[in-house]
C-alpha cells in the first residue's frame, strides 16, 4: 500500500492544500514572500490585488469589502469568503462567522502571506473537507496598514525574517492591540463597525512572539476570565484543545497558554500566566459573548516555518469552527440570552495572579521544549547578569507554573437592577464609546426631576494616576461606594440598560473598576480635577464667623446650617484637648469647619456616571 493510501482523509487534504500552496492556482501572480522563498514579504498592493481579481474569478464565493480608512488615508480591506453562505452580513447567521485579522502588528506579519496562500488554495478546492462550505470567513490581511508601509530592516530585532518589517505601531503610534475598549484610532472605529456587521463567532487574531527562545512552534490562548457563562467557557476551552489536538497530528509543537517567564534571565523561575484585559482582541471578543484566539508564531523560527504554521493554525481553527458549528452558534446565541440577564448579579470585574503581589507557591510543573542555556552573574561583554542559549542543545525544561488566578477584591461589583445615566453634560462624551461598541442606550426627551440612583464621589487620596502616559493617555485608578442619592436630570442625559447581549460590554466601560472602563483610560480625569478653591485668608475669615455664630453664617448658608454651630464649636474643642495631632495642625483644624459647608464645587470628584434599579420614566 502506497504512503498516499495510508493517510487518513483529513491529512490528505492539508498535505494537499500545502503542496498547491506552492503552485498558486490560473495565472495568478504569486506572493513576494513565494519568490523570494520567503526571505520577503510583499507590499500591500498584493491585498488590493487579490480583491481585484479574486471577486471576479469567483464572484459567488468571495467579495472584497472596505473596511475603513487609516490615519494617512489608506484603504483597509477584508477579503469575504463562503462556499455555503452569503458572503453579505446577515441578520439570522445559519453559518457561523470567523473573523481572521493579520497585520495587527505589522512587524509581524506572518498571517497575512499564511492567510492569502491559505484562502487561494481553499477557493480552488472542491474538496468536501473544504470548511469554506460550512462558515463565512472574513479575512483582514492587514489591519495596520499604515505600519506595514513604513518598513525597515532594523523594526523587529527579535524576529527571524522577513527581511524588512513592518512599524509596531500607527501611524498616530497606538498599538492596535491595545485599543479594543478606548477605539481612538481611526483604524480601530473601522474595525469595530465591521464587528458590528459580521458579529463574528470566533475571531483569529494573529501575532508574532517576543523574545523566550523555546521550541514550541506557535502559542494560542484565550481569556474566559471575563465572562461567567460557563457554557461559552466550555465551547471556547474545547475549540481550543480541538486546535491544539490537530496540530499535534500534523506535525506542530502548540503551547495552549502564552508563555511569560517570571524572570527573563533564567527560566528556572518559572512562567507565570499573565491575565489580559480587554483591550486586547480575545478578550473583547469574550465581553460580547464570543471567542477570541490569539495566535502567536514564534519569533525565533525562520518565515517560510513561521508561514506554515500560521497556516495550519488558521485551517485547524476553520476545521474545528465548520465541525462543531451548530454547538458554536447555539452556544453563543443562548449566552446573548444570559447576558442580558445580568442586572442584579455580583460580577469580577479585574483579575490578577496572586504572584504579581508577593512570593507565592507554583501551581505544577511545566514541562516547556526548550534549549541548554547558561545564567551568568557575570555575563560576556556586559559583564552583569544575563542568558545565553545554545541552540544545539535541545533540551526539556521543567520549571514551575504560576497560574493562580484570583478576581481583584474591589473589582468584585453588584450590578444596577436597571443600568447606568450619563448626565446630559457628559453625554457627547459618553455616547461615542456606545455607539461604536453597539450597545442600546436612550437619549432622555425631557428634564427629570428627583430621580433615584447611586452616585460615586470619590476622596482626593482615592485617584491615583499612572506616572507614565499609555496610549497618549494617562490612566487613573479611583476608589469609592456606591451610595443612594436623589438627583435632577437635564433633558439630554442618557440611559444604558443592562438587560441587553452587551451587558459585560457596558458594564466594563462604565464601571470604575473594569481594567479597561473610561474612568480608567482617563476619559473622566476632569471630573478628579478642582476646578475652584477658597482662599486661604477667606477660609480663615468663614472659620472664625462659624466659631462666633455670627449672623453672616445664616444669612450665607441658611438657618439649618447656622443651627448647628453650638454642637459643631463643642464637638471641636473637645477634640483640640484629646487630640494633640490634630490641635498643633492648622490645616486639619480650619478643614474641620470648612468641611461643614455645602459644597462649593459640587461636581468635584463626582463620578460622572450614575446607577439606577429601574428605566427613568
Amino acid at each position: 500500500m502506497s504512503v498516499l493510501n495510508r493517510l487518513s482523509r483529513p491529512a490528505l487534504l492539508v498535505l494537499v492544500l500545502w503542496w498547491m500552496t506552492a503552485q498558486p492556482t490560473w495565472a495568478e501572480k504569486p506572493l513576494v514572500a513565494e519568490v523570494t522563498q520567503f526571505r520577503e514579504t510583499g507590499r500591500y498592493d498584493e491585498v488590493e490585488q487579490r480583491c481585484r481579481e479574486w471577486p471576479r474569478r469567483y464572484p459567488t464565493w468571495v467579495r472584497c469589502e472596505t473596511v475603513g480608512r487609516t490615519a494617512e488615508g489608506r484603504v483597509i480591506r477584508a477579503l469575504v469568503a463562503s462556499k455555503g453562505a452569503s458572503v453579505q452580513p446577515a441578520s439570522r447567521k445559519t453559518h457561523p462567522v470567523v473573523l481572521v485579522i493579520g497585520g495587527t502588528h505589522a512587524g509581524e506579519i506572518d498571517g497575512k502571506d499564511a492567510g492569502l496562500m491559505l484562502m487561494r488554495q481553499l477557493l480552488a478546492s472542491d474538496a468536501s473537507e473544504n470548511p469554506l462550505h460550512h462558515l463565512t470567513l472574513v479575512f483582514v490581511p492587514v489591519f495596520n496598514v499604515d505600519g506595514h508601509e513604513n518598513r525597515g530592516r532594523y523594526l523587529r530585532p527579535n524576529q527571524n525574517g522577513p527581511l524588512e518589517s513592518g512599524d509596531r505601531t500607527t501611524a498616530q503610534r497606538i498599538n492596535l492591540n491595545r485599543d479594543w475598549m478606548l477605539a481612538q484610532t481611526p483604524e480601530m472605529r473601522a474595525m469595530l463597525a465591521l464587528v458590528r456587521r459580521w458579529d463574528p463567532d470566533l475571531t483569529l487574531d494573529l501575532h508574532v512572539t517576543d523574545g523566550i527562545r523555546y521550541r514550541h512552534d506557535v502559542a494560542i490562548s484565550h481569556s474566559t476570565l471575563f465572562t461567567q457563562d460557563t457554557e461559552l467557557q466550555t465551547v471556547s476551552d474545547f475549540l481550543l484543545q480541538n486546535v491544539i489536538a490537530r496540530l499535534q497530528r500534523r506535525g506542530h509543537t502548540p503551547l495552549d497558554f502564552y508563555p511569560v517567564l517570571n524572570d527573563p534571565e533564567d527560566p528556572t523561575l518559572g512562567m507565570t500566566q499573565e491575565v489580559d484585559s480587554p483591550r486586547f482582541s480575545h478578550v473583547y471578543a469574550t465581553l460580547r459573548n464570543r471567542l477570541g484566539f490569539l495566535v502567536e508564531d514564534h519569533a525565533w523560527d525562520d518565515y517560510a516555518k513561521r508561514v506554515r504554521t500560521c497556516i495550519a493554525t488558521v485551517l485547524a481553527a476553520l476545521e474545528s469552527v465548520a465541525e462543531h458549528r451548530d454547538t458554536l452558534l447555539r452556544t453563543v446565541l443562548d449566552a446573548d440570552t444570559r447576558a442580558a440577564r445580568l442586572s442584579g448579579h455580583t460580577v469580577p470585574l479585574a483579575w490578577y495572579n496572586t504572584a504579581e503581589i508577593g512570593p507565592s507557591q507554583p501551581n505544577g510543573q511545566l514541562a516547556l521544549q526548550g534549549y541548554r542555556y547558561q545564567v551568568h552573574d557575570q555575563a560576556p561583554v556586559s559583564g552583569g547578569r544575563g542568558i545565553t542559549y545554545d541552540l544545539t542543545q535541545p533540551v526539556t525544561w521543567q520549571i514551575p507554573l504560576f497560574n493562580h488566578l484570583r478576581p481583584v477584591p474591589e473589582a468584585m461589583q453588584s450590578l444596577p437592577e436597571g443600568g447606568y445615566l450619563i448626565p446630559a453634560g457628559w453625554a457627547a462624551l459618553v455616547r461615542p464609546y456606545l455607539v461604536q461598541h453597539g450597545l442600546r442606550h436612550q437619549v432622555l426627551p425631557r428634564a427629570l426631576k428627583q430621580v433615584s440612583v447611586d452616585t460615586l464621589r470619590v476622596q482626593d487620596n482615592d485617584v491615583v494616576y499612572e506616572p507614565q502616559p499609555f496610549q497618549g493617555r494617562v490612566r487613573t485608578q479611583v476608589n469609592g461606594r456606591w451610595k443612594p442619592d436623589v438627583v435632577d436630570l437635564s433633558r439630554g442625559a442618557l440611559y444604558v440598560p443592562l438587560d441587553q447581549p452587551r451587558a459585560w460590554l457596558v458594564a466594563h466601560l462604565l464601571e470604575p473598576w473594569a481594567p479597561d472602563s473610561l474612568s480608567s483610560w482617563g476619559v473622566f480625569n476632569t471630573a478628579y480635577e478642582l476646578s475652584d478653591y477658597i482662599a486661604g485668608h477667606r477660609e480663615l475669615e468663614l472659620a472664625r464667623w462659624m466659631v462666633a455664630e455670627h449672623p453672616v453664617i445664616q444669612t450665607l448658608y441658611g438657618q439649618d446650617l447656622y443651627a448647628q454651630l453650638p454642637r459643631w464649636r463643642q464637638v471641636f474643642e473637645e477634640r483640640l484637648e484629646r487630640d494633640p495631632v490634630f490641635a498643633s495642625d492648622p490645616r486639619a483644624r480650619l478643614d474641620f469647619w470648612i468641611s461643614k459647608l455645602p459644597a462649593h464645587d459640587p461636581g468635584y470628584n463626582l463620578y460622572p456616571v450614575m446607577r439606577t434599579a429601574s428605566k427613568p420614566r
